[in-house]
């Protein structure tokens, strides 16, 4: 009994010199961040806490949160390794939050969580101030390349010329535009072929430029490519009566380009007369290609697509197609004020040409005129330098 009594007392001993170091947990020790120079890829880097270098029967685990300013958002992850590779926007401050989780037999299988240790870094901007360009915008052309635009700066130096770099995760290195869009000799925009681009990735981009004052202001950009897709026109439209009868049936084919047709949504907008002369319209959201009207006096009707939520956060809407209408649009008579418009001009036109043809004649009579007077006296000159010799009989 006795013996049993020292050997719990040992145990109890034992558990509490084990459990009380680890109680609680420090925060992760030396966090850094680095910038790989690929326009906001950045790498934040730390190491454990130092009261944690001797202990073997836990697990240690990473809580990081970081907030996204693109995203307007923070955003966690837990993680055993001591790094961590994010896109951040480098005209905003980065804010980061880490904390160390403990779990195992020295904690008694409860997981202990630091408290937080949380770090700024503030943006690093050069350039001239107000430089930065504005409406930056990119759109994908029915996935077949990608038109990237922007407008001058609100306080840009004159005599600027603009550069565009970009990067994605199937690129080694940045790369400068291939292909600039030009207005009076600067850069206002780049065009990117469809090999160039990657969707479902971060595709970075940054707009920098030179001045006679030195380094403009740059913006960095991160955009989704496949959020940024705008379809081509519908244009294969049909408006005709159905077999039935009392109703009519709109078909059209999904618009040329590389969109897949199981991503588009359609917008129809339809305008309808009945035969009391009476107006109303509908606007129909479908994913067919094709829909039913009622057969009224009039009915004319346009199309639209875009990528629906399946496919991408967000798209733009195509161009309309053209109208098409049941019975066909008749043209348009021009009005009596265009006609007497007309007129005035084809009168104004005939009085101008014969001004000018009368002119021309008047021109031409002067000018015969004057150089018959001066062969008459060049004539007369030369027969007083040399008379006639007289004639004998």
């Amino acid at each position: 009994m006795k013996m049993f009594s020292v050997i719990l007392a040992v145990i109890t001993v034992c558990s509490q010199s084990c459990f009380s170091e680890v109680t609680s947990v420090d925060p992760p020790d030396n966090v850094t961040l680095s910038d790989l120079g690929l326009l906001g890829q950045l790498v934040i880097r730390w190491s454990p806490p130092a009261t944690l270098h001797n202990l073997t029967d836990c697990s240690v685990r990473y809580q990081l949160e970081y907030f996204s300013t693109y995203k307007k958002e923070w955003r966690g992850y837990r993680t055993p390794r001591t790094s961590f590779r994010a896109q951040f926007d480098l005209e905003r401050d980065v804010r980061v939050r880490l904390r160390t989780m403990l779990r195992g037999s020295c904690t008694n299988g409860v997981e202990r969580t630091s408290p937080p240790r949380e770090l700024l870094w503030p943006p690093h901007l050069t350039g001239v101030e107000n430089s930065r360009v504005r409406n930056f915008t990119c759109v994908f052309h029915r996935k077949e390349y990608m038109e990237c635009t922007w407008e001058r700066g609100a306080e840009e130096p004159r005599h600027t010329q603009r550069f565009l770099y970009y990067w994605h995760s199937g690129m080694e290195a940045v790369a400068e535009c291939p292909e600039y869009i030009a207005s009076q000799g600067t850069h206002t925009g780049c065009l990117f072929p469809r090999h160039s681009v990657e969707e479902f990735t971060d595709f970075n981009v940054c707009v920098n430029g030179t001045s006679a004052q030195g380094p403009l202001r740059a913006v960095y950009v991160s955009l989704q490519v496949q959020n940024h897709v705008k379809p081509g026109p519908v244009e294969a439209l049909s408006l005709e009566e159905t077999q039935q009868g009392g109703e009519l049936l709109l078909g059209w084919s999904p618009p040329t380009g590389l969109v897949p047709a199981h991503c588009l949504e359609y917008e129809v907008t339809s305008e309808h007369t009945d035969q009391d002369g009476k107006e109303w319209g509908m606007v129909n959201i479908t994913e067919e290609t094709s829909l039913v009207f009622p057969a009224e006096q009039r009915s004319c009707a346009r199309v639209r697509s875009r990528v629906h939520e399946y496919c991408s956060d967000s798209s733009f809407w195509s161009n309309w197609s053209r109208r098409i209408c049941v019975p066909d649009e008749a043209p348009e008579k021009p009005s009596p004020a265009m006609d007497i418009a007309l007129i005035c001009v084809l009168v104004a036109s005939a009085v101008a040409l014969l001004s000018l043809c009368v002119s021309v004649w008047l021109f031409g009579k002067t000018w015969q005129k004057k150089r018959e007077q001066k062969t008459q006296h060049y004539s007369l000159f030369w027969e007083d330098l040399h008379p006639k010799p007289a004639v004998s009989c």
